[in-house]
């Protein structure tokens, strides 16, 4: 609506003005103004109430991840590469009664879908990244990720960059820790499966592990190099 409004004011503007305007003026004129439209339109989710934003997001990931994330109020807002939310110091849980903590992540970014800008209510999530996170798997969290995997992924891509896990015993002592260099998590819809790609290092020794499971035959194979 803003560019075709800027589309006519141009039209008239040319239609008025003195024909001593070149057609590469004309041309750059209508770039310039089009892409300022474009670029004040990507800004429109810095707009929304940010305690809303929090509330909204929190929502949307718990019912399309299945994944219990608590959102801090440190929200802010990017358009590159392409538009996203970042968010600061998230946690997510086991379970929020009895506050098991699966992960710390330093940095959030939820990228959303510029259609749904102008109607803020319908925003769409188009997949997330977690950037510097800590996670924790031990004896009180494994039902709750082994529950996590037979569940079918959402198609949204859930995307871990430069973090860590922490392996830990009964007595919440650090056995194991493994660096995360990146790891995906998608459900491949043609072939009907979860899949898991992680790759790392343990003891610095670079690794890959894929993971696979058939929602039908409820099988699960892996390839670890």
């Amino acid at each position: 609506l803003i560019i075709n409004f800027f589309s006519r004011f141009n039209q008239n503007f040319f239609k008025k003005t003195s024909t001593n305007i070149s057609i590469f003026n004309k041309i750059l004129i209508t770039f310039i103004t089009t892409l300022f439209c474009y670029l004040f339109f990507l800004t429109l989710p810095n707009l929304y109430d940010k305690s809303w934003v929090q509330k909204t997001l929190k929502s949307k990931l718990n019912e399309e991840f299945k994944v219990n994330f608590s959102l801090s109020s440190e929200i802010s807002y990017a358009i590159l590469p392409s538009p996203h939310f970042i968010i600061q110091n998230v946690t997510i849980f086991n379970d929020l009664s009895k506050n098991q903590k699966i992960a710390d992540i330093k940095k959030l970014k939820i990228f959303i879908s510029q259609k749904k800008f102008l109607n803020k209510n319908n925003i769409f999530i188009k997949d997330i990244l977690i950037e510097e996170a800590n996670f924790i798997f031990n004896k009180d969290n494994f039902n709750y990720l082994r529950d996590f995997i037979n569940y079918k992924f959402n198609e949204k891509k859930i995307n871990i960059k430069k973090s860590n896990i922490f392996f830990q015993d009964e007595s919440k002592e650090t056995l194991l820790i493994v660096k995360l260099s990146s790891a995906n998590l998608f459900y491949e819809g043609k072939k009907l499966l979860n899949q898991i790609m992680i790759k790392g290092k343990i003891f610095n020794v670079p690794f890959s592990l894929n993971l696979n499971k058939n929602l039908i035959s409820k099988s699960l194979k892996s390839d670890f190099k």
